[in-house]
């Protein structure tokens, strides 16, 4: 089994050990008091069988006493004892012979001591039917009287010492195995201390654990964090020389447009009309009517090329700057849908690659207004701020989830970009069916 299975298994074990000792302290407590309980109800039993015996010895003296005290004042009054212990006698005497039952070590010594009494009370009841004094009393009765209560003593005796003894016994039984309880609630104890101990090694090695555990991830953390920053800024190194480039390529196109492709169609324009007025009417209509319908496509394509310049080379940013720039821009939108402009008063104060980028991204912003917002307006504005120059376009169109922004096409990525060469913040706010608005706040 892996040491971390082990590891995660043991805390269950020393659980499940925990419990099986409070179930045994509790059945500990539980034994002792029972134990408890029935050595007090023992206790109690053996002591009523203990008094009953002195009761029977009491009830001796009393009737023996109550006979002689009649014999000599010869009043009736003296026999209350008498009669009165002679009443309690089978009922005391059937309670003793309960607690003695036959069968027992000691129901024999019962019946000879119950035996004793009644011949006690015959004696007595002897002394009482003739009426004698004790001084009138012969010699024999006398010794027979004093011999039976001698016998009855040492029934009594004998009879009352083994039950002082069971009662010791009962009493050095309890105290054993209170001993012997004692001795494992000591056991459990220890071992209660030894699993706390062991709770307490196992949460602090837990503790130290997790620490270990922490610190690794953070260390693991902060490697990937720095690796990812690398691997961030070598992205952005390698978007911003892509960037770079296809500026580069875009002004190397329209250099080409401009010089070769424009000359060559303003020459052929001009060769064409030179034609058309060379040949005058020395050619029909229909061949005029092509001549002149070639001048004209000449024309159109000699426009588009400029347009294709003017996208790939915005003339007016370097010649009037950025605020004009944005107007013609404007204004060449226009012809899709209105434009609502503001923008500020003077020329803003930044450097022509941050034109060119704010440029960049009010191109996108209107470039993806035409083709995917369905707006019937759009604004656009550049305001100078303290610091900053804020460039913001916003359309009333249908707008777009921003939550999985990533999906909507590298357009909106390119403005990131855009925007980050610089340490400028895009803000990009839309919401279905309320429009989307574009802003790009860049520090001066």
């Amino acid at each position: 089994m892996p040491s971390s299975v082990k590891r995660q298994i043991r805390p269950y074990w020393l659980l499940a050990f925990g419990c099986v000792m409070v179930l045994a302290l509790l059945g500990i407590t539980y034994t002792h008091s029972r134990m408890n309980a029935e050595v007090v109800a023992l206790s109690d039993i053996n002591q009523k069988r203990i008094d009953r015996l002195d009761q029977l010895w009491v009830l001796l003296v009393d009737a023996q006493a109550s006979a002689l005290s009649f014999l000599l004042m010869r009043n009736d009054i003296y026999l209350e004892p008498y009669r009165s212990a002679a009443a309690r006698l089978e009922p005391l005497m059937a309670s003793m012979n309960f607690d003695i039952p036959p069968g027992s070590d000691d129901h024999a010594d019962l019946q000879d001591l119950k035996r004793l009494v009644d011949a006690k009370f015959q004696y007595l009841g002897d002394m009482l039917s003739q009426g004698k004094a004790p001084v009138a009393v012969s010699e024999e009765h006398g010794e027979l009287g004093k011999q039976l209560m001698d016998e009855i003593r040492v029934r009594l005796a004998i009879l009352k010492a083994r039950r002082e003894k069971a009662h010791q016994d009962l009493e050095n039984m309890y105290l054993a195995r209170a001993g012997k309880i004692q001795y494992v609630g000591y056991a459990l104890g220890a071992a209660s201390l030894l699993l706390i101990l062991s709770l307490f090694v196992v949460q602090q090695r837990q503790v130290a654990l997790r620490a270990r555990i922490q610190e690794l991830l953070k260390t693991e953390n902060s490697r990937l964090e720095a690796k990812v920053q690398a691997r961030t800024v070598e992205l952005s190194n390698l978007a911003t020389n892509l960037t770079t480039a296809q500026e580069a390529e875009r002004q190397h196109i329209a250099r080409e447009l401009h010089d070769e492709m424009g000359s060559a169609l303003t020459a052929a324009k001009m060769d064409a009309s030179w034609l058309r007025r060379s040949l005058g009417a020395h050619v029909d209509d229909s061949i005029q009517e092509r001549m002149l319908r070639l001048i004209e496509n000449i024309g159109s394509t000699i426009s588009l090329t400029r347009r294709l310049v003017d996208d790939l080379q915005p003339p007016l940013l370097k010649g009037l700057g950025l605020v004009e720039a944005l107007r013609s821009l404007g204004q060449q939108f226009e012809i899709d849908m209105p434009v609502e402009m503001h923008f500020s008063e003077h020329s803003v104060s930044l450097s022509p690659e941050q034109s060119l980028a704010l440029f960049r991204v009010a191109q996108e912003s209107l470039t993806n207004v035409r083709k995917y917002a369905k707006a019937s307006k759009v604004e656009l504005s550049l305001i100078e701020k303290p610091g900053m120059v804020v460039l913001s376009v916003r359309d009333n169109g249908i707008g777009f989830n921003t939550e999985n922004i990533e999906l909507h096409g590298h357009g909106i990525a390119g403005m990131k970009h855009r925007a980050q060469m610089f340490n400028a913040r895009l803000v990009l706010a839309s919401c279905m069916g309320q429009g989307t608005r574009i802003e790009v706040h860049m520090p001066i």
